[in-house]
């Protein structure tokens, strides 16, 4: 009789340890990685790569920011994420100068982490009437984290137009194995937001949000984020994809 009821315990034990593993819509957690990300979000990560886009030959858009091309201006904002996470984190850069690094690079350099999540530092082009920061994201397990960095965003970056999550297959938020989401900081292409992002001061503060949504996955997962949303198992992102 102790034995079976040692073994009812034991089984006990178990099924709730599994069951703590399971977020509140299904998906398991895990920090390990995934190919579709058809899982909870990342909680209590330690490692964050930040990756500024383009660089040398890719000089990405110019717009009106003193002469500064966007690759220039990626580059300074992830330098300042980082420094604001260097003291909790494993914060690193994926390109610390202005060098180029193919998409597919990119992707393998995330690929080689463990523990982390993915951030790619861009600035958008477009009409000079359209302006705002808008957060790309893919996979299930990258939406809470997109959805708080936007929400830290929207409190600097204030653009009219701004068009907040927008779940796109990317190379960068599709391929990946680990968590990732896309950052556009703002137009270019926009006269004000161009004069914006010329200040430092001002790319500090974008920066400051944008460590603000990561500080807070990493401490509460999806917590008060909703219902995650369901994933979608499409294949990776080529370079072939038409653009929409």
């Amino acid at each position: 009789m102790i034995h079976k009821i040692l073994m009812r315990c034991g089984l006990l034990l178990v099924l709730g340890a599994l069951a703590s593993c399971e977020s509140p819509s299904g998906f398991v957690g895990g920090s390990g990685h995934s190919q579709y990300g058809d899982r909870a979000g990342p909680k209590g990560f330690r490692t964050v790569l930040i990756d500024p886009g383009h660089g040398g030959k890719d000089s990405g858009a110019r717009g009106r920011i003193r002469g500064m091309p966007e690759k220039a201006v990626a580059l300074d904002i992830a330098k300042r994420v980082q420094s604001e996470l260097s003291s909790s984190f494993d914060a690193r850069l994926t390109r610390s100068s202005d060098h180029f690094i193919p998409l597919d690079g990119r992707v393998a350099i995330a690929n080689k982490t463990r523990d982390s999540i993915l951030v790619s530092i861009h600035l958008n082009d477009g009409p000079r009437r359209l302006a705002g920061a808008e957060t790309y994201w893919w996979r299930t397990d990258s939406y809470s984290l997109a959805k708080r960095v936007d929400t830290s965003l929207r409190a600097v970056v204030k653009g009219s137009n701004n068009r907040g999550l927008v779940r796109r297959r990317l190379r960068l938020t599709r391929n990946p194995e680990i968590p990732g989401i896309l950052v556009e900081c703002g137009y270019v292409s926009n006269p004000r937001e161009a004069d914006l992002l010329s200040s430092a001061s001002y790319r500090a503060k974008v920066a400051q949000a944008i460590a603000k949504g990561i500080r807070a996955q990493a401490a509460y997962g999806d917590a008060g984020m909703g219902t995650l949303p369901k994933p979608i198992y499409a294949p990776p992102s080529k370079a072939t994809d038409a653009r929409g």
